[in-house]
């Protein structure tokens, strides 16, 4: 065994020294004109080159490669491979981490890892720490991408459960991958009891809110429970929970356990505006539609700018069902006054705007506005993109071909365009 691992090392220095050598050539440098630029014996660098140096360090590596200009992501990534010393692989991996070389840092992470010459856990302690430290989200993820493979496929569920949890953390806010991010994140279902408990009932709620912006109430609502039962606080996470329970309630119709956490809602000392907002929500599910819309716009007159678009989607619900088409269209007409000023930094009001887009411009349609019905429904399209529900993006597409060809409409080349474009990317 010892044989083959030094057969090995030998193979891979000769292919370091063929890199200088062939560097070396290009230049027309003898051994003594490359000794005086670097600062490293004659000796030294033909032992190299010819691979008799099993192990040369990588200070020595670094102050060739510098004399000839080989680049340092080059040189780290042919020498890496060469040594087991966890105090060289720990500033290595710093190095390619402050320079931001994505590849690399997998590459030397999971060496780092693997290597005989430092204790397993000593070693995931500090890729652990390492994650947490680094700003850069990206090299982030990487890093607990390496965690989550080692672990995974050696058996440490502790070390995995916290990998898996600061990865979903960080792919959370990453819009575009919502559906997929939430995929991803309920691997973590089979490990979390090996999470903290404070990070355990995060993970629910956070998990139970994300499966609610994804119309998966029965996924919601059990994960959402789950962070109630072992959470005995009072939090704003926790006053989430309750609203994405009565919302998962009111779609299956169960208003009496919706009306039970509305109330635990309003009990919360972090319930805001939106309370109102829930029980006119509520009162429409009841049928009650008068006192629903006069609650609704008494939302919308207390409410700013920012908070207003969902109290509009439901009002036109209740506009609709309350045959109260002239109110709605002059609701409509006052867009300046409730479309967000900025594209919204959360899913959920991302969301609202594609709903408010779609009602809009089926109730365009109905009414045989149709170029304006189609531009609302080609908005609602892209929010539902924005996010990543393809689920919502490929039912935009269905109602928009499907109403151009029952109202006798030609698709236009724009038209082709926009939903190419949309497309790209969504399988």
């Amino acid at each position: 065994m010892h044989f083959l691992e030094e057969g090995r090392l030998s193979e891979v220095s000769l292919s370091l020294g063929a890199l200088i050598s062939s560097h070396r050539s290009r230049r027309n440098l003898t051994l003594a004109d490359l000794s005086e630029m670097s600062g490293v014996s004659k000796s030294t660098i033909s032992l190299i080159e010819t691979g008799e140096t099993k192990r040369p360090s990588y200070a020595t590596w670094r102050k060739i490669a510098e004399a000839i200009d080989i680049a340092p992501s080059v040189i780290i990534n042919a020498f890496v491979d060469t040594t087991h010393h966890p105090r060289t692989l720990e500033l290595i991996l710093a190095e390619v981490i402050t320079e931001g070389w994505e590849a690399l840092v997998s590459k030397v992470a999971t060496h780092y890892l693997e290597s005989p010459k430092v204790d397993t856990f000593r070693a995931l302690d500090h890729i652990d720490r390492t994650a947490r430290d680094t700003e850069n989200k990206r090299i982030k993820r990487i890093l607990w991408d390496t965690i989550i493979n080692f672990t995974r496929s050696r058996g440490i569920p502790s070390y995995l459960a916290n990998a898996l949890y600061e990865r979903y953390l960080i792919e959370r806010d990453d819009f575009a991958r919502f559906e997929e991010t939430y995929r991803r994140g309920k691997e973590l279902l089979l490990y979390v009891e090996h999470l903290y408990v404070e990070d355990r009932i995060d993970y629910y709620y956070k998990m139970g809110v994300h499966a609610n912006i994804l119309d998966l109430h029965d996924e919601s609502i059990d994960l959402c429970r789950l962070g109630l039962r072992e959470d005995r606080s009072d939090s704003r996470p926790k006053a989430s929970a309750y609203i994405s329970l009565f919302n998962s309630c009111i779609y299956f119709g169960d208003f009496h356990i919706a009306d039970i956490y509305l109330k635990e809602y309003e009990n919360s000392k972090y319930a805001d505006f939106r309370k109102n907002h829930f029980r006119a929500t509520l009162l429409a599910k009841k049928g009650q539609h008068e006192d629903a819309i006069s609650l609704f716009n008494v939302c919308l007159n207390e409410t700013d700018r920012e908070g207003r678009i969902s109290i509009v989607v439901d009002l036109m619900e209740s506009y609709l069902q309350a045959g109260k088409t002239d109110d709605l269209m002059l609701l409509l007409e006052t867009e300046d006054q409730f479309l967000p000023e900025k594209m919204p930094q959360h899913p959920y009001r991302i969301k609202t705007l594609a709903q408010y887009y779609r009602r809009k411009a089926l109730c365009l349609i109905s009414m045989e506005k149709y170029d304006q019905g189609f531009h609302s429904l080609i908005e609602s399209i892209k929010y539902y993109k924005h996010i990543g529900i393809t689920t919502e993006v490929i039912e935009g597409i269905r109602l928009f071909l499907r109403h151009h060809r029952t109202n006798n409409k030609n698709l236009t080349f724009e038209h082709m365009e926009l939903i190419e474009n949309i497309c790209d990317n969504i399988l």
